[in-house]
């Protein structure tokens, strides 16, 4: 619009003064070209504060998605030790059964024997007996048969309390796990929830970029964004001395997560624009895990990349690791090598849930492939 006024501009110097009625003329002309000029203006403006706040929406929705993706995420955990449980429980269960078993048929044999012992006058026998060393030996006989009775009796008592006890805890186990199914299933309905509210946001968000014919200029200005938001995380943490970087590693590294690499490192994007790292396709909510032992320099909700998570791995290399799902990673926090620190999303305003994965070296992007194992 500059350029066009400033055209007119120099049309209407070079046009000879005809009279004071063409002037008149010319000045109106101007005049309305100028008020359009505003008129547009204040449209982009108008159109720019509009997008702002669908951006603002969209960060919201995604960081909603967030924190239900690791309330799911703890849950599913809590399920995974409480089938555990249950499993040592009923391995316990089966042990004391057949203890129980064996205690049964021990005490059903000393009474077996007792009755087929029976069968002889026991007093009259004593009575009987003349000599007292034969009787003082079947006086402790019949005290350790009876004392034999006694423990087995206990024995058998005890061990069915104590399987009257793992039934309960069993019984209890159950119950806490339908309770953490039911949560699930509660998370899960949020979750969809709110994916429909992001879904929503980035329709209007997509409609409103369409009208904006400086996409390319946006993804530039995301991309100086993310430049930025690198150099302030790295000038706000001192880097680990224990860390010794990325280059001893090369070819051995693990990859981030299971999935394609739809756009792999210098491939073409838009206009001019080169993909500075791999973008992967892979369903959401799958993890996404550190390359190698660093420590966390950004973790949050950045323009153009979604929620991202930044990770310093030491003499000035970096891994990073957008458009996730979740964050399970604050910033200051350390990691070891194939920790989970995120989930597969599509947060940012991707269209198809995956993960973006960049590894920098001095500040520049690289290409991850020479770093990472064979695929």
């Amino acid at each position: 619009m500059k350029r066009l006024l400033s055209l007119t501009l120099l049309l209407l110097l070079a046009t000879p003064v005809a009279g004071q009625e063409d002037v008149a003329q010319q000045q109106a002309q101007l005049d309305k070209l100028s008020r359009e000029i505003q008129q547009r203006q204040a449209k982009l403006s108008k159109a720019q504060v509009a997008k702002d706040g669908l951006q603002a929406e969209l960060r919201r929705t995604d960081k909603a998605i967030s924190d239900s993706a690791q309330a799911l995420k703890g849950q599913q955990r809590a399920l995974a030790k409480s089938e555990a449980t249950l499993a040592e429980l009923g391995q316990r269960q089966s042990e004391l059964e057949a203890s129980q078993r064996r205690q049964r048929d021990q005490l059903a044999a000393q009474v077996r024997t007792a009755w087929m012992s029976g069968g002889q006058d026991h007093t009259a026998l004593l009575l009987g007996n003349d000599d007292p060393a034969t009787l003082e030996r079947m006086l402790v006989y019949y005290q350790y048969l009876n004392q034999a009775r006694i423990d087995a009796i206990e024995a058998l008592k005890a061990t069915a309390a104590e399987l009257a006890s793992v039934i309960s805890q069993q019984q209890q186990e159950r119950d806490r796990q339908a309770d953490l199914l039911r949560q699930q299933e509660r998370e899960r309905s949020r979750l969809a929830e709110r994916q429909k509210e992001r879904q929503t946001a980035l329709a209007k968000l997509e409609r409103q970029l369409q009208r904006d014919s400086n996409q390319l200029a946006l993804m530039q200005e995301d991309r100086e964004v993310l430049e930025r938001a690198i150099t302030e995380a790295l000038e706000a943490l001192a880097r680990s001395a224990t860390l010794d970087g990325l280059a001893d590693s090369k070819g051995r590294l693990p990859w981030p997560t299971s999935g394609k690499v739809s756009k792999g490192f210098g491939s073409h994007r838009e206009g001019q624009l080169k993909w500075n790292g791999w973008l992967m396709s892979a369903p959401a909510g799958r993890e996404i895990k550190a390359i190698s032992a660093g420590q966390v320099v950004f973790a949050d909700w950045l323009r153009g990349f979604g929620l991202v998570v930044v990770v310093d791995h030491g003499e000035q290399y970096l891994s990073l690791y957008g458009h996730t799902q979740a964050l399970l990673k604050q910033v200051g926090d350390d990691v070891k090598p194939g920790e989970v620190i995120a989930l597969t999303g599509s947060s940012g305003g991707l269209r198809q849930p995956g993960l973006y994965f960049e590894i920098r070296h001095r500040g520049r992007a690289v290409d991850p492939k020479p770093y990472l194992k064979k695929g």
